[in-house]
């Protein structure tokens, strides 16, 4: 079996971790506010539940900095980035020094409906209220009602593959 490790055991998290990065997946900023206060990160652990009504989930690291304030905000906004929006991506996964409020210095932001910051530049936005927060091993999955879109301009996706920024 070329290309297969067969455990009988828990999968390595190396090997998990690998095989992952080979799965290319949109990135996108996700983003709270609230009486918590201000709070971004970039992610790919995000994903459609369901149509009808129509959900979401995004997942965040239990020891992130901006995890109490999402669970507290009860609202997220999922936005997708465009394929020119890179440096924001950073900026939210924590390589620049910024935290918290300041990552929102750079960007052209707005509000939809719960409040949470929309990325003027996005090609998809999708803003949630939470419904419901599962906690599943390392991360918090957050499980929102969809109560407002906006369709970006079109264009090309920034997606994440094999550790590499990527278009679509």
């Amino acid at each position: 079996m070329d290309g297969f490790v067969l455990h009988s055991a828990t999968v390595p998290r190396a090997l998990f971790r690998d095989a992952m990065s080979r799965v290319a997946s949109a990135v996108h900023i996700v983003s709270t506010d609230g009486p918590a206060g201000l709070a971004g990160i970039t992610a790919s652990a995000v994903t459609s539940v369901s149509d009808q009504p129509p959900m979401m989930l995004a997942c965040i690291n239990k020891t992130s900095h901006s995890g109490p304030r999402f669970l507290a905000n009860g609202v997220f906004c999922i936005n997708t980035l465009a394929a020119g929006d890179q440096a924001l991506a950073e900026v939210f996964a924590g390589r620049t020094g910024l935290h918290l409020d300041a990552r929102f210095q750079p960007g052209l932001w707005r509000r939809l409906a719960t409040g949470a910051p929309v990325l003027s530049s996005a090609i998809a936005v999708f803003d949630c209220r939470v419904i419901n927060i599962h906690d599943a091993a390392t991360h918090h999955v957050m499980i929102g009602e969809i109560v407002a879109v906006h369709i970006g301009g079109a264009g090309r996706c920034l997606a994440y593959h094999d550790r590499s920024y990527v278009t679509l």
